[in-house]
Formats: C-alpha cells, structure tokens, sequence
C-alpha cells in the first residue's frame, strides 16, 4: 500500500541506486560512483508524493515504488503515442481497473520521471495537495508535445533588447544577492515550469526556484530524447548554474541552510555574459536584474542597499545627523523649559510680593 512515510531517502544505498538506475539507465551507475547526498532532494520528493497520496491508493493501478518505474519504462518505449494510445497499451496489463486509474498512474509515473506537476483536474484524487502549479495531459497528445505546449504558454522570450543590453550579466547576479538586497523569499518548488515564476507585492515577492538539479542533468545526458526538450532541460540548468554559482562560499552556506543538494551538481557551463543565450526563462531573468539593478522598492531596503556605497554612507550620515540634531534641540528646549519655568516661578513670587504690599490685609498675605 502506498505509505505515508515511505522514506525513499532513507533506503540503504543499492536500493537508492536501483530506484535511479531505473529512471536513467543510460547513466550506469555503480555504488563507486552513485552520490546519495545528490538525490536526497529528489527520493524526498518522491516520499512526499507517496505520502499524500496514501490514502488514495485503491485509485492506482500500483501501491509502491516499482510500479511507477514500470510505467516509466512504458513511458519511454511508447513515447510516440498520444494519452489515449498509452492507456489503452498499458491497460492490456490492468483489464479489471477503470480508465481513469489506469490514466491516473500514469500521470504519477511522468510527474515523477519528469519532474513536472503533470495532473489533470478531472483525474486528481487529492486536490490542492501541492503548491506547485499543475499542468493537464489532453488525452490526444504525447507526453512530450502536452510539455512542449505548457513551456510555450507560460515562458515567454520578449525581454527587450534595451533590457538585455543595459544589464550586463556579473557576479552580483546570485540568489543570495536577489534574497539579501531585494527582500526576495525564496520558495522551492518541485515542478519545472514554475522555476523562476515570480509573484507578491514590492518588498514581498515570492521566487520560486527548481530545486531537482540532478534530474536536469541526467535527463540531458540521455542519448535518447526525453519528454522535455533538450533546450529547455539545457537553459533551466544554466540558469541554476547562473543564480547559485560554484566556488561562491555564500551560495553554498545559503544552499546548506536550505537544506538544497545541488550545489555540487555541475555540468561544466560557463556562465554567460548576458542574457542573449537565455530563450525561456529569459524574460524572468530580465525581470530579476531589472529589479536588482534598480532603486530601491521599500523602506528596509533603501537603508539596508549597499549596493552604491557613496549613497548607502550619504544616507546614514543625514541619518544619523538628523538623530544628533534632533537630540540636541530636545535637550536645548528642556533647558530653556526649565529656565522659563524658573523665571514664571519667580515673576509670580515678585506679583505676590508687590500685591501684599499694596493690600497686607489678604489672606495670602497674612500666611507669610
């Protein structure tokens, strides 16, 4: 039965490493050269699918991890054939399930081969369970055109030229930079087209980033073609390369307080000078310089920017002389506040000195 804690990170080493193997056999790894640190992130992602769906597993046509790879195997062999055909393929293994746990499994099986939210409403058992944006699978598509189409709607490549060129691509460019300077919280997320979608008010934007590098990596390594294209599996993990860049000891701590496992993970891509090589997250990234390079957005950002040091110590000196100025004034008008009460005290004492002289006879007078 599906498990609500399965713990597939937690498996002992060659079982992590047939699990891998099986989704990327092209890789051949041994237990030499399988790291476990990088696909921590990948098997939890596995283990929190699994469990939130644990109660729903009589709508699936599999209770554990072996049938999804399975899928996944019919996924590769069969990826010229629409929804429709897969499911009628794969049922001939399943005649006494319904359609829709048949199509459902086998939207599992792509969401967790591809690392994209792959979950159409009318088959969700679970709505809502995750954060992540869901994408549908018309029936009369293969896997691969349904992601193409998706990229194409929600990425667009219209940053302008002027954009492009005012912004030249330098080390201040990094996601400790953005979250530090531009107030940005980072959100992970486990579903490829939502990387780098951006969302909230100034001083409180959201930006979500895909954490699964590995999975980037090894889909582009196969010498077969995958579901995603190769472009877009190739840009996603330079952009990544790009935010989080290697042998920047502030990247790695931010990345290890994360508790993100990628920073090791490496293609060899130099990182580039600008944002001409970019095509569908290039918009995005436009969008994050424009908002780095640019003034300030909110009050705790303007006194914290560094970025123009001249500015940021004009800023606090005006501050600061402020604060003197106005501790000095308060302090002179305390002074002068005493020194007006004395002199009221004193001018009343004279007025009723004069006023017992003229009448001795009022009582006040008298007490004296």
């Amino acid at each position: 039965m599906f498990s609500r804690y399965p713990g597939f990170a937690q498996l002992p080493k060659q079982r992590q490493l047939v699990i891998v193997n099986r989704l990327w056999p092209h890789l051949g790894l041994q237990e030499n050269t399988y790291v476990p640190k990088e696909y921590v992130d990948l098997l939890n992602y596995f283990s929190r699918v699994f469990a939130a769906l644990h109660q729903h597993g009589q709508n699936f046509v599999f209770q554990d991890l072996e049938g999804p790879l399975d899928l996944v195997d019919d996924l590769k062999k069969h990826r010229a054939l629409t929804k429709e055909m897969l499911v009628w393929e794969v049922g001939k293994a399943h005649l006494a399930r319904s359609i829709k746990d048949i199509a459902r499994s086998i939207e599992l099986a792509a969401r967790l081969w591809t690392g994209i939210s792959i979950s159409s409403k009318t088959l969700e058992v679970v709505p809502n369970w995750s954060r992540d944006s869901h994408i549908g699978w018309p029936t009369q598509m293969t896997l691969a055109k349904a992601i193409e189409e998706t990229i194409a709607g929600r990425f667009s490549s219209k940053a302008s030229s002027a954009t492009i060129a005012e912004f030249a691509v330098d080390e201040s460019f990094t996601a400790v930079k953005l979250k530090k300077i531009c107030r940005f919280h980072i959100q992970w997320t486990d579903n490829l087209t939502d990387h780098l979608r951006t969302k909230g008010d100034r001083g409180k934007r959201i930006l979500s980033i895909y954490r699964h590098k590995i999975l980037l990596v090894n889909h582009l390594k196969d010498p077969v073609s995958t579901a995603i294209n190769s472009t877009v599996l190739d840009e996603a993990i330079r952009t990544l390369d790009l935010l989080f860049p290697f042998g920047d000891s502030k990247t790695a701590d931010f990345l290890e307080a994360e508790g993100v496992n990628f920073y090791s993970v490496s293609f060899g891509n130099s990182r580039p000078d600008d944002l001409s090589a970019f095509v569908h997250w290039r918009y995005n990234l436009a969008f994050l310089m424009q908002i780095l390079h640019g003034p300030p957005e909110t009050v705790t950002q303007t006194l914290t920017d560094t970025r123009n040091l001249s500015q940021f110590a004009t800023l606090w000196v005006a501050i600061f002389g402020v604060f003197a100025l106005t501790i000095v004034f308060g302090i002179l008008t305390t002074v002068y506040s005493i020194k007006s009460y004395r002199v009221a005290f004193d001018s009343y004492d004279l007025a009723l000195a004069a006023a017992c002289e003229e009448f001795p006879l009022l009582p006040h007078c008298q007490r004296l």
